[in-house]
């Protein structure tokens, strides 16, 4: 068989399997499309998924079509018929590469389309703050794809050239060479008004400098740098313009010259020099005047008197990473140790006393998963810290939701029916008192068991829990079929299962013959097309996973690590905090890992744990961030005080922001310019040391004290992490103010706050700490209680110190750890009770061949005594009430 009679039986074999190949991507693509849409809009956010698609879209296309253009343009000017269709093949590939990687970039043109101005200027260019967050990231991304195109046309006009000229007669060559050069020069002159916008806009840049010892422009900058990127942006503009002269009016750089009937190419001297001479400008003044100019200015003008050039800038930069950090507004408050506590102080604090957390989360999750996961299948993934009124008072409790973990199924129940019509749920959550253990060293549950039980009158008042059904949950990553004829498991029981069917209205409906085909089609399971125990009735559940859920429904916003189940309105509901951050506002310091120098905790998610239903809340109407948000998606965010009154008390100041915040602040309380440059006060988070890992231990935090016989990992310092406590800040300000009377023990003042310490650099005495408040309209206020200087207050590793070096107490855990047991020393608890401070530290005894952690011991320690008793109660009773018996306090 000849070649040509190969090929033309294969063709038309050939086109129908790259058309079916053709059509079956396109059926991929829109059934997903369809999915995706059909998802959305059963949550209430199709609108936003219509944006979300044609954004993109609509971008793409009009880069693919203005660069097309742009392209077959200038090819065409370039080589006006060429033979082959190469010219047509280099258009479309072109430009579907630029508008495929531009296509990423559809969300800065939304924020540049939506802006609003902020009503903050920069102190230096007097642009508004909403230039600086929404317009330069996409003027910036402009001028890097227009130069970068402009680049590339002008490698390509080159190369068409050049092939022309060579396939041409000597007369032909003249004609084409004075068009080839004005057609090159028009190119050099837009690729140098590129550039010329490229330096205008490194002005704006410079807000962002670390030339000096601060974020944001510096004296050099300002007088150095910025006044040679304008003088560059104009001599590139000059130059462009000398280059379009060029080409208008003399375009002959070289010319075409026959000697002795040969033809042969001279250069034009006097064009050619003014050529030479304008780029030569340019290249020298952006070397010298760019880069070496500045940094002489820094060193001869700015280092030897950085002070007094700086000073302006300094305090530009502590005044905008305040606002960016939203550090402006925090009280800082004056807190004189005066260590005059007494057993009637105690009893008026009963609020902070009663809730101090024993229970450390390590500790707890190892012993809540060992007591209540009832079955193999069951997981809990972590343990949060809320607060409820209970019996008439705030308690702080901690809790965790019983979720179904597929991985942990046996594996021969891992059968495709089970996966997806039995094992569906995970039921219930474990929740417990911070400060409350039994008699053998356990969680004393409020909580527990399957189905959840409430442990006495007041914890059933106080939790009303109808449906304890966990459908949307952490672990939860599998899709499921609800309404079905199979049973779905929902509890277990000694003797016999309990089943149940699903009566919510989450998921989507797969009733339809054609809705389980595009669904076994889309997720390449064809099982769902073949099984017989969907109904008319059932509903298909996806995308469960909480990050995955919210993720999906605004990628726009940052979310916090660790979302966390409340009770409320007799249901369980997920809260999940979310953050709108930003890497370009002006002159604020960026975090160290450099990927956001602005923050805020605007939106607070709610996640029916049951339906499913994924709620938006705006929590910080003054973020302009969110404000612009608002305005491209006016139907994803509710107002916050449509949230329920019982969910809205259990809104919580963030951990995440508040460690940012924190470690901000370290630095930035220093107010003054010269303080803040001298370094004089800074502050850190103090440390507290932590024994390496042990094999088999939970999680990095552990401080095992292994037995004498085992090798001990070197021990390592850790930043304290901030802790949730139940605080009595009146009772703190009227110990401060003695015309404020004493208050009850019953006042409601008690509210839920987040704590943080900070020591000097370098040093381990207190120097402050921080909290944020959490509960009503005081939420979100920061407020700083600061040391006097003239008393030492001893930070956590003295305390911790000082309780290692406690006979009683190292006596008693060298002795424990030589009785085939460990123990682990909880985290160190600051505690402010009225003007003095109370460290707790739990001990935790656990078994060489169990994991069941028991809290044994609380070490409470107060001024120069140390006491460890079984209780808080009595280590307290101890320090405050000594007698000659209390053999485990000291003095030291």
């Amino acid at each position: 068989m000849t070649a040509a009679r190969f090929r033309k039986r294969t063709a038309p074999i050939l086109a129908i399997l790259l058309g079916l190949l053709l059509c079956g991507g396109m059926l991929q693509v829109g059934v997903g499309l369809w999915i995706d849409h059909s998802w959305f809009s059963a949550l209430g956010y199709g609108r936003a998924w219509r944006l979300n698609r044609a954004a993109p879209w609509g971008l793409g296309i009009t880069v693919f079509v203005s660069t097309a253009l742009w392209l077959a343009i200038n090819l065409r000017v370039a080589w006006p018929r060429p033979k082959q269709h190469w010219r047509g093949l280099i258009v479309v590939v072109a430009s579907a590469i630029a508008a495929a990687v531009t296509m990423s970039r559809w969300f800065l043109v939304l924020v540049a389309l939506f802006q609003q101005r902020v009503g903050i200027a920069d102190p230096i260019l007097q642009r508004d703050i909403s230039f600086y967050l929404f317009s330069l990231p996409l003027l910036r991304q402009l001028q890097l794809w227009g130069w970068r195109v402009g680049a590339f046309t002008l490698c390509l006009i080159v190369l068409c050239y050049s092939v022309r000229l060579q396939r041409l007669s000597a007369r032909a060559q003249e004609r084409l060479g004075r068009q080839a050069q004005r057609h090159l020069l028009s190119l050099g002159g837009l690729i140098l008004l590129l550039q010329a916008a490229g330096h205008w806009l490194a002005r704006y840049v410079l807000m962002y400098s670390n030339r000096g010892a601060f974020a944001g422009a510096n004296y050099t900058d300002v007088h150095a740098q910025m006044p040679v990127d304008g003088l560059l942006a104009g001599v590139a503009v000059a130059a462009a313009i000398a280059l379009f002269y060029l080409a208008l009016f003399a375009p002959e750089l070289v010319y075409l010259k026959f000697s002795a009937g040969q033809p042969e190419w001279y250069w034009q001297p006097q064009q050619m020099t003014a050529l030479l001479l304008v780029l030569g400008i340019y290249g020298l003044m952006a070397l010298g005047g760019g880069v070496i100019y500045p940094d002489l200015v820094q060193r001869i003008v700015v280092v030897p008197n950085e002070l007094e050039r700086d000073r302006p800038y300094i305090e530009h930069n502590i005044a905008f990473t305040h606002r960016a950090y939203g550090l402006g507004e925090v009280e800082v408050r004056s807190f004189q140790v005066k260590d005059n506590l007494t057993s009637e102080s105690l009893s008026r604090n009963q609020a902070t006393l009663k809730n101090i957390r024993l229970w450390d989360n390590e500790p707890l999750l190892a012993a809540y998963r060992q007591l209540q996961e009832i079955r193999p299948y069951y997981q809990f993934p972590s343990v949060d810290v809320d607060r409820y009124p209970i019996g008439g008072s705030l308690r702080q409790v901690m809790h965790s939701a019983r979720e179904l973990d597929d991985d942990l199924i046996p594996e021969r129940a891992r059968t495709w029916v089970n996966d997806h019509f039995f094992y569906t749920h995970g039921y219930g959550l474990a929740l417990s008192p911070v400060n409350v253990v039994t008699e053998v060293g356990l969680p004393d549950f409020f909580i527990q068991d399957i189905p959840p039980r409430a442990t006495s009158p007041a914890a059933a008042a106080a939790f009303p829990l109808d449906n304890p059904a966990i459908y949307f949950g952490e672990l939860t990553d599998h899709d499921v079929f609800v309404k079905t004829k199979a049973q779905e498991l929902d509890y277990p029981k000694a003797e016999a299962n309990i089943y149940a069917t699903y009566q919510g209205t989450g998921g989507l409906p797969i009733s339809q013959f054609w809705q389980r085909l595009v669904y076994a089609w889309h997720f390449g399971d064809w099982q769902i097309l073949l099984s017989q125990e969907l109904t008319p009735e059932s509903r298909f559940l996806f995308r469960r996973q909480l990050s995955q859920r919210v993720k999906t429904l605004a990628p726009f916003l940052q979310y916090d690590q660790d979302p966390y189940l409340v009770i409320a309105d007799s249901g369980l509901y997920w809260l999940i905090d979310a953050y709108t951050t930003s890497r370009y506002y002006p002159y604020s310091e960026p975090t160290p890992d450099n990927e956001l120098n602005y923050i805020r905790n605007s939106v607070k998610v709610v996640v029916d744990a049951y339906n499913g239903s994924v709620d938006f809340y705006l929590a910080d109407l003054q973020d302009p961030i969110i404000g612009l948000y608002q305005r491209i998606y006016p139907s994803l965010f509710k107002p916050l005080a449509a949230m329920s009154a019982e969910l809205r008390s259990h809104i919580r100041y963030p951990n995440d922001l508040f460690e940012v915040q924190t470690q901000q602040y370290a630095t930035y309380h220093m107010s003054d310019a010269q303080v803040f440059y001298n370094k004089e006060d800074p502050w850190q988070i103090p440390d507290q040391l932590r024994q390496g890992n042990r094999p088999g231990g939970e999680g990095g935090s552990s401080n095992w004290l292994l037995r004498p016989d085992t090798p001990s990992p070197p021990p390592t310092s850790k930043p304290m992490p901030p802790h949730y406590l139940i605080l009595e800040l009146s009772a703190i300000e009227a110990a401060g103010n003695p015309d404020r009377a004493a208050r009850p023990s019953s006042d409601p003042s008690a509210e839920f706050v987040l704590l943080s310490a900070f020591t000097p650099a370098n040093k381990q005495n207190l120097i402050a700490w921080m909290v944020a408040r959490c509960d009503g309209e005081a939420y979100g206020k920061l407020l700083v209680y600061q040391f006097t200087r003239e008393s030492l207050v001893f930070g956590p590793q003295q305390v911790e110190a000082r309780i290692s070096q406690n006979p009683a107490v190292a006596e008693q855990i060298s002795l424990w750890n030589q009785q085939g047991s460990r123990v682990n020393r909880g985290n160190l608890l600051i505690i402010p009770v009225q003007q003095s401070l109370i460290y707790v530290q739990p001990l935790y005894l656990e078994a060489e061949d169990s994991k069941l952690p028991e809290l044994t011991r609380v070490i409470a320690v107060y001024r120069d005594l140390v006491a460890m008793e079984s209780s808080l109660e009595q280590a307290l009773k101890a320090l405050f009430e000594p007698s000659t018996e209390d053999v485990a306090v000291s003095r030291r």
